[in-house]
């Protein structure tokens, strides 16, 4: 099978939430001898070439490139987009140039099927001439990630009424363009029950990620050990969860368990600063920046924090951290996707910033349950979560994608 991916980060470092998908998944179709091309559109500025060449690698000669999407102002991308009755982040990703080198390349490579990577890249389905199979894979309902938002209280003033509006908007976006493709991608069984609630007829498939095959083998290293981490791109969100946490949570922590550390990895980058300066002094906190094996970072302890309180997608630091063999404690919405996960055997959950604060407490103190749930854990995540097990998934997902535009253009053959 041909595959073409459409995504707007370069696919190497899987180190985010959005590389992580399009990276394993190229990984994967390539070493199961399928034939890929890659096309980039990105904001990202950092050792871009470098990056590029490592996600070519899976892809046929000459049959990969990528784009730097052109600098705009906020101000005016936010004009035209209303102009122009669009989302803000589909009129940011919006080329007339980057759309005809990618029609020119589906003329060229002749995919079976496109992988439209993310709900900004959906915008170019309409380049799939008939008899190619498409595929939005977008991780999370973006609608159902602005509801969570809302209801958290995650936004004040102007931008409350802006997030409302742009709620309103990407429901109807996501209700109106999903059904134009064959598969619609998620990560959880609540972003797809989300989606037919938008739109009944949204063909979707449920193929949560997988984690990195080396974390499996460190579980002998963390068992047993009280040091807690925090694992993240420190920005927006996750910056927010990441304060609340050391103003509500870690005195709470440190108090009863003055010992025990908390290592905060993740590149301190423009957002982070002010978090680092303002917390790097505090008792037991270690700001450790970017790591480039995240195991060994993870080796170093026996508690993962995942204050993150969304029941969309799945969190990627919440397998992270079960594979490799700790305790992970976050809000119960972020284990909603993990359903074979079960509270106090695999993970503990609590409804509060506090509330996680003492449930830490209780879990250092307690070494049996400690090491109970390090080893439950550790076990289940590489019986569910395991890469190498979504192989037949994806090729699935594919084949269905590409089955349904074959007997389409069979029944227009018939009809002509």
């Amino acid at each position: 099978m041909r595959i073409l991916f459409v995504v707007n980060e370069i696919p190497y470092p899987p180190d985010n939430g959005v590389r992580i998908v399009s990276h394993n998944v190229m990984r994967l179709m390539h070493e199961a001898g399928h034939e890929l091309a890659l096309a980039v559109l990105t904001c990202e500025a950092e050792n871009n070439e470098e990056r590029f060449k490592k996600a070519a690698e899976f892809c046929n000669d000459g049959m990969a490139w990528w784009m730097q999407l052109p600098q705009r102002s906020g101000w005016a991308t936010l004009l035209n987009a209303m102009a122009g009755r669009r989302l803000f982040f589909i009129e940011r990703y919006r080329s007339p140039l980057f759309r005809e080198k990618l029609r020119s390349l589906v003329e060229v490579f002749e995919p079976d099927v496109i992988h439209f990577d993310l709900i900004p890249m959906t915008q170019y389905r309409d380049i799939a001439p008939g008899g190619i199979g498409t595929v939005a894979s977008i991780n999370d309902c973006y609608a159902l990630v602005l509801k969570n938002a809302l209801e958290n209280e995650s936004y004040t003033g102007f931008e409350y009424f802006y997030r409302r509006l742009q709620y309103v908007q990407t429901c109807r976006y996501e209700a109106g363009v999903y059904p134009k493709f064959d598969v619609t991608h998620v990560m959880s069984g609540v972003d797809e029950e989300y989606l037919h609630f938008l739109n009944p007829s949204i063909r979707t498939a449920v193929i949560p990620n997988g984690v990195d095959q080396s974390l499996f083998g460190i579980v002998d290293q963390t068992r047993g050990k009280t040091d807690l981490i925090f694992v993240a791109k420190l920005e927006d969100d996750n910056l927010l969860s990441l304060e609340a946490f050391l103003k509500q949570a870690w005195p709470i922590i440190h108090k009863e368990c003055p010992e025990v550390k908390f290592h905060i990895v993740g590149k301190i980058g423009a957002q982070a600063q002010n978090t680092h300066r303002r917390f790097a002094d505090m008792d037991g906190v270690i700001f450790h920046g970017y790591v480039d094996q995240v195991k060994d970072a993870y080796s170093q302890c026996g508690i993962a924090i995942v204050p993150v309180n969304k029941n969309c997608g799945i969190i990627n630091k919440a397998i992270e951290a079960m594979a490799a063999g700790l305790v992970t404690v976050g809000f119960k919405k972020a284990f909603t996707a993990l359903v074979q996960a079960k509270q106090e055997k695999d993970f503990i959950s609590a409804e509060r910033y506090n509330e996680i604060g003492c449930a830490v407490v209780n879990v250092i103190r307690n070494r049996p349950l400690r090491e109970a749930i390090q080893r439950s854990a550790g076990e289940l995540a590489a019986k569910y979560y395991s890469w190498s097990g979504r192989v037949g998934l994806y090729e699935s997902m594919y084949q269905t994608s590409f089955g349904k535009q074959k007997r389409l253009a069979q029944v227009v053959g018939k009809e002509s």
